[in-house]
């Protein structure tokens, strides 16, 4: 039988200070109520953020939120699709390692049957279309749950991303997954929910 993660769905553009707060009440739900997690779907208002243990230093009077996430400097707006697995590893019986595959794998198989090739990079954590990172990784855990998530660039300002070093490197690219574009949102997310349980179910002990 297969275990599925339950989903929450945003369909508003989100303000990232505001929905802090919302992914640590699911934090909490799912820590507390000893859940194996939820999915959270949304799209963010534009913002640059920048996580803990970032190295950039210039960021050209961008103002970037900090935030909790590891990873450098990012871009997030509209066009983007945002997915907060909030899942109970410990429970689960995953390590941190194990996890960060799953992230990869299942987004690699969910991809590549929409006829989208897309692969891991020496470049770091992350998904790449040729020479274009299209998919961004950014993760925190506390008391054994999964914060923060992943991003896909379906049709966003790609633009915002010239006045950055993505992820702290100057020498990598961005791309959008246009083909996306046209698949209705709440199909999309459906169709995402589902690579992500089958390719956790892999995983769970």
């Amino acid at each position: 039988m297969i275990k599925e993660i339950l989903t929450k769905s945003f369909k508003a553009p989100q303000i990232y200070e505001d929905f802090e707060s919302t992914q640590s009440e699911f934090h909490s739900i799912v820590l507390n109520d000893n859940l194996d997690g939820y999915l959270l779907f949304l799209e963010y208002h534009d913002v640059y953020t920048i996580g803990r243990f970032a190295k950039t230093k210039d960021t050209m009077d961008l103002s970037p939120i900090k935030s909790s996430r590891g990873g450098d400097i990012t871009f997030h707006g509209k066009g983007q699709e945002i997915i907060y697995p909030i899942i109970n590893i410990k429970k689960i019986g995953i390590s941190l390692r194990d996890y960060l595959d799953i992230l990869h794998n299942f987004l690699i198989k969910f991809l590549l049957s929409r006829n989208i090739f897309a692969q891991r990079n020496d470049k770091g954590p992350g998904l790449w279309v040729k020479d274009n990172k299209i998919c961004f990784f950014g993760i925190a855990v506390k008391s054994g749950v999964t914060l923060h998530g992943m991003s896909i660039n379906i049709e966003c300002d790609l633009d915002r991303f010239n006045y950055i070093s993505p992820c702290g490197d100057p020498t990598i690219k961005v791309g959008n997954l246009f083909s996306l574009k046209d698949i209705n949102k709440e199909s999309l997310r459906k169709e995402i929910a589902f690579f992500f349980n089958e390719e956790l179910n892999c995983y769970r002990t």
